[in-house]
């Protein structure tokens, strides 16, 4: 994404940081003019706004743009009664997605065009973003318009993201909530996640808690990881993976979904299962890994499905029980894959949740990890040819018919990552 401003001098408005900051504005998505649109069956090349409000909200809003997961911003979200074409934003933890949606305004009557989208690194973005909000800055300084709130904002943000702070904030974004002004109890649920995660496992936790309960959430992970009763013990994971590493290394740019595929396949393989063998249930696949009999379900908690932690004798993963529910087995089954995915996906020795999160790097990867290795491809499109529904199917796979119906949309998918 880039954009281009051409400053207007001649402007009358109140406020004199829009007065500042009226500009021609054009942005461009895969060198597409995303700013184009029709008014009054003429079609325009840019709009004419005052920047101002775009600085100062993509400042305050910085640490929840970046530590946010499932969640989508707009362009639109910062308009000061002006039109602006409808820019949506997501950052997965890996990658920033932006895409241009076709948008209506009335009165005037004028639309704009939708279509083009972009994936951008996290370090693209943060310097696109950069780069906008200073360059409205730079506008504000020659004018001489100083000590702004959006100025102030930004000096706090880039104060932060040169500290140690800079982790706890973005955190804090992953609850939606302001690092500046943030209440005791919020605090104390970061920093306590702050000694059990690291990076990406930290902000998809937190993410992943934005509406439970929170200090109970936090004493059942400290519990988790505190037990070594060998009960959630799968002692030979980490050697698998150390081999599944070596053989199939992580990509430069993957995209979670490839990554988890093509682990799960090479995974089979290592295990030697063919693409028929099924799991009776997560006692079963616990086996492969070398959990035996002893194997048990975690106590019940909200916020969380499983959760990864590596030890010196190896990985544990505590699984959240869901009781005697009709969906419990299927439930059990698909989490501890998704945690297997995660290791596998992620080697390097940390503790992981496994959440609800669904636009999160870990959990996509482990979820596309979880579907190919419980259900292959492969097995469910020769079963449909035998003329099986997607509900036989999935009894016969020990999983939703959900898991299903995604495998047969994203067989595509499935097939690039592994090409």
């Amino acid at each position: 994404m880039r954009t281009s401003i051409d400053w207007q001098n001649d402007a009358t408005n109140k406020a004199p940081e829009e007065r500042a900051t009226v500009a021609d504005l054009r942005l461009f998505i895969q060198d597409r003019n995303v700013t184009q649109h029709l008014l009054d069956g003429r079609v325009g090349d840019h709009v004419t706004v005052a920047l101002y409000g775009l600085a100062h909200g993509l400042a305050h809003d910085w640490w929840t743009i970046f530590g946010a997961r499932d969640r989508t911003f707009s362009l639109t979200r910062y308009r000061t009664g002006y039109l602006l074409p409808d820019i949506q934003f997501r950052f997965d933890g890996a990658a920033f997605d932006i895409s241009a949606n076709q948008k209506f305004y009335e009165n005037p009557d004028l639309r704009f065009f939708g279509g083009p989208s972009e994936v951008m690194t996290r370090d693209s973005a943060e310097q696109c973003l950069s780069n906008f909000i200073e360059d409205i800055l730079a506008r504000l300084s020659a004018e001489g318009v100083a000590d702004t709130s959006a100025a102030l904002r930004w000096d706090r943000v880039l104060s932060s993201r040169r500290s140690d702070e800079a982790r706890f904030c973005e955190a804090a974004g992953a609850l939606g909530l302001d690092p500046y002004q943030i209440a005791d109890e919020a605090a104390a649920f970061i920093e306590g996640a702050e000694h059990l995660f690291r990076d990406e496992a930290l902000i998809e936790f937190v993410s992943g808690a934005g509406n439970v309960d929170k200090s109970r959430l936090l004493h059942w992970v400290e519990e988790s990881v505190g037990t070594r009763d060998g009960h959630q013990r799968l002692p030979d994971l980490r050697p698998i993976i150390d081999s599944l590493q070596q053989g199939n290394p992580t990509l430069h740019n993957d995209r979670p979904w490839s990554l988890g595929y093509r682990k799960a396949r090479a995974m089979r393989q290592i295990l030697g299962l063919g693409q028929r063998y099924q799991f009776g249930s997560f006692l079963d696949l616990a086996d492969k890994f070398g959990a035996g009999p002893r194997f048990d379900l975690a106590p019940k908690i909200d916020g969380i499905h499983a959760l990864r932690c590596e030890h010196e004798d190896g990985t544990y993963v505590h699984l959240r029980g869901h009781g005697n529910s009709l969906g419990a087995p299927a439930t059990h089954l698909f989490a501890l894959a998704r945690a297997i995915g995660d290791a596998a996906c992620f080697p390097a020795p940390e503790s992981a949740p496994i959440n609800g999160l669904h636009d999160a790097c870990r959990q996509a990867a482990g979820r596309a990890f979880a579907a190919e290795f419980l259900a292959p491809i492969d097995e469910i499109k020769s079963m449909l040819t035998d003329k099986r529904d997607t509900a036989s199917i999935a009894d016969a796979f020990g999983v939703s018919t959900m898991v299903i119906d995604r495998q047969i949309g994203n067989q595509d998918r499935i097939a690039q990552a592994a090409s």
